[in-house]
C-alpha cells in the first residue's frame, strides 16, 4: 500500500488504512475461525481436543501478540527515528541487526521448549497435572508446533518494516495464507475420516510449515520494496550497535505490555483447565471473540501506532487519540452487544456438529457471553496503549498489563467453583480488560495527552444509541427465527437463519449510526456531503 497523498484528511486516512488492515485481519480470522469449526467437528471437546487446543495456545499467543502490533510497538518508532536522523541505509542495517539477534534468541528458546515441553504445557494449562495422558499428548503436539515460534516471529519483525513504511496490505494478508493451508488440510482430514489423534498430530506439524510460508511471503514483499529503493535486503548481523542497545532497553517492556491481553487469556486458560472440557470450550468462545477484536485491535496496533509515531515528540493532547477511540468503539460496541445476545445461536450453528454436542454448546456459549462484556474495554486499552508505545515510554502500559493479569488471576480465584469454569474464566478476563483500560485512561488524562471533546464524544454517544436500536432489532429477529435456528433443523436453514440475524443487526446498526452521526471518524459522511454539494 502506497503512502497517502499529501493533504489527505487525518480521519479519512486513519479510517482507510485501518479498514485495509482490519479487513485483511478479518480474512485471516475468518479462515482461522473456519479452521476451528473444522477442528471442533473433527476433535469435539474431549481429551484429544483439550490437549491439542492447549498446545495451540502458544502459537496463537505468538500470532496474536505479533499480529496485533506486539513487535510494531518497540520496532516501528525506533526504525522511523533512525531513518529520519541517519537515513534509509542506517535503518536497513538496524533491521539486519535486529533480525540476527532475534533469530539467535528464538533458536535458543525453541531448543529449550523442545526439551521442557511438558513444563511448557503445565504453564499453559496447569490442570493437566492431574491428567497425565492429556499432558503427554499436549507435550507431543507442542514439540511439533514450536518451530512456528521461530519462523513467524522473524516474519512479524520484518513485517514491522513494511508497516513503518506504511505498506500495510501484504503484511496484514500474510497470516491468511497460514490459515488457508490449515483449513485445506482439515477438510481433507474430515473427508478421509482420520482418527482424532492422527488428525491432531498432523495438524500440529502443519502449523510449523505455515510459519515457513509466512516468512517467505514477507521476505518477498520486502525484496520488492527494497528493489524500488534500489537497495537489497538487509542481511542478518550480530553487530551490536547503540540502536540495538536502545531496542533491548525499551523493547522487552514494550513487547510485554503489548502482550497483556494475550497473557490475560493464558490466565483464563489456567482457570478453565480445572474442569474437563472447559479448555476447549474457552478456546472456541475465544475464537469467536477474536473476530471483532482482531478487526479493531490489529488496526489500532498497526495503523494508529504508525500515525502517532509521526507526532510522538510533540507535547500536549494528541488529536489522533480521540479519532482512534471513536473509530474503535464504533465497531466494538455493537459487536460486543451482538455477541452477548446471540452467543447461543452463534455457537450452536458454528460448532454443534460431529463430536461437539449440546452440553459443549451451552458451556461455550456461556463463555462467549462472558468475553463479550470485555470487548469494548479491550479495544479501549489497545487504543490508549498505542500513545505510550509511539512515545517509546512503555512503563505505564506495562503496569496496566500487569494489573490486568493480576485482576484476571484474582477474579478467577474468586469465581472458581461458582459454575461453568469456562464462563468464569471469560468473565475474569473481561474484568481484567476493564481494569487495564481504566488505568491507562486515568494516566492519559493526568498527563494531559487525552482531552475528551464534544467532537470525539458525540460519535461515541451515537454508537451507544445505534447499538440500543440494533439490540431491539436482534431481539425481534431472534424470536422470529428461533425455530429455524434449532439444532434439529438442517444445516442450510440454520446458517441462513444466523446470516439473517447478523445481516439484520448490521444493517440496523449501520443505518442508525449514519442517521445519528456515529461514524464521524469514517470518510463516508464527508464523501456524501461533497456529492450533494
Amino acid at each position: 500500500m502506497q503512502k497517502p497523498a499529501e493533504g489527505a484528511p487525518e480521519s479519512s486516512r486513519l479510517a482507510r488504512d485501518s479498514a485495509v488492515v482490519g479487513t485483511a485481519t478479518i480474512l485471516s480470522r475468518l479462515l482461522g475461525f473456519a479452521r476451528d469449526v473444522l477442528i471442533a467437528r473433527l476433535l469435539g471437546a474431549g481429551p484429544v481436543a483439550d490437549a491439542f487446543l492447549a498446545a495451540l495456545r502458544l502459537p496463537n499467543l505468538v500470532r496474536r501478540v505479533l499480529g496485533e502490533g506486539g513487535l510494531n510497538a518497540p520496532f516501528v518508532p525506533l526504525y522511523l527515528a533512525i531513518k529520519a536522523e541517519r537515513g534509509e541505509e542506517a535503518a536497513r542495517r538496524f533491521t539486519g541487526e535486529a533480525a540476527g539477534y532475534l533469530g539467535l534468541l528464538l533458536l535458543g528458546l525453541v531448543v529449550l521448549g523442545e526439551i521442557f515441553a511438558p513444563w511448557v504445557v503445565l504453564g499453559l494449562a496447569g490442570g493437566f497435572a492431574e491428567e497425565p495422558q492429556t499432558l503427554a499428548l499436549a507435550a507431543h503436539y507442542t514439540r511439533l508446533m514450536l518451530p512456528f515460534l521461530l519462523l513467524t516471529t522473524l516474519a512479524a519483525m520484518l513485517a514491522a518494516v513494511l508497516n513503518a513504511e506504511k505498506r500495510f496490505t501484504l503484511a496484514a494478508l500474510a497470516p491468511a495464507l497460514m490459515n488457508a493451508l490449515l483449513v485445506g488440510f482439515l477438510m481433507v482430514s474430515l473427508g478421509r475420516g482420520l482418527e482424532a489423534e492422527l488428525a491432531a498430530q498432523s495438524q500440529a506439524a502443519l502449523v510449523s510449515l505455515t510459519g515457513l510460508a509466512h516468512l517467505g511471503l514477507i521476505l518477498f514483499a520486502l525484496r520488492k520494496m527494497f528493489a524500488l529503493h534500489k537497495t537489497g535486503l538487509a542481511r542478518p548481523s550480530l553487530r551490536w550497535s547503540p540502536e540495538m542497545a536502545r531496542l533491548v532497553r525499551t523493547g522487552g517492556a514494550t513487547l510485554l505490555a503489548a502482550s497483556a491481553a494475550q497473557l490475560v487469556l493464558l490466565v483464563a486458560t489456567q482457570i478453565a483447565s480445572a474442569e474437563p472440557g472447559s479448555v476447549a470450550a474457552l478456546y472456541y468462545a475465544d475464537r469467536v471473540f477474536q473476530l471483532p477484536l482482531g478487526f479493531v485491535g490489529v488496526a489500532m496496533g498497526t495503523v494508529v501506532l504508525s500515525e502517532m509515531a509521526d507526532s510522538a515528540k510533540t507535547s500536549g493532547p494528541d488529536a489522533r487519540l480521540g479519532q482512534a477511540l471513536a473509530l474503535g468503539l464504533a465497531l466494538a460496541l455493537p459487536a460486543a452487544l451482538a455477541l452477548f445476545v446471540l452467543a447461543e445461536p452463534i455457537v450452536s450453528v458454528l460448532f454443534e456438529h460431529g463430536r461437539f454436542g449440546a452440553e459443549d454448546r451451552a458451556r461455550t456459549a456461556a463463555a462467549l457471553a462472558g468475553f463479550a462484556l470485555g470487548l469494548p474495554f479491550a479495544v479501549v486499552a489497545k487504543v490508549f496503549g498505542q500513545v505510550y508505545f509511539a512515545r517509546q515510554t512503555p512503563r505505564l502500559p506495562l503496569l496496566a498489563g500487569c494489573l490486568a493479569v493480576l485482576v484476571a488471576a484474582l477474579a478467577g480465584y474468586a469465581l472458581a467453583g461458582n459454575g461453568n469454569a469456562a464462563q468464569m474464566a471469560a468473565c475474569a478476563a473481561s474484568l481484567a480488560f476493564l481494569a487495564q483500560a481504566v488505568l491507562l485512561g486515568m494516566a492519559l488524562l493526568r498527563d494531559g495527552i487525552w482531552r475528551p471533546s464534544i467532537a470525539n464524544l458525540r460519535p461515541i454517544a451515537a454508537s451507544l444509541a445505534a447499538s440500543a436500536i440494533m439490540l431491539g432489532v436482534l431481539l425481534v429477529l431472534s424470536s422470529l427465527l428461533a425455530a429455524r435456528l434449532a439444532p434439529t433443523q438442517s444445516m442450510l436453514w440454520r446458517v441462513a437463519g444466523l446470516a439473517a440475524l447478523c445481516t439484520g443487526g448490521a444493517f440496523s446498526y449501520g443505518a442508525a449510526g449514519l442517521l445519528l452521526g456515529a461514524f464521524g471518524a469514517f470518510p463516508l459522511p464527508r464523501y456524501l456531503r461533497k456529492r450533494r454539494a
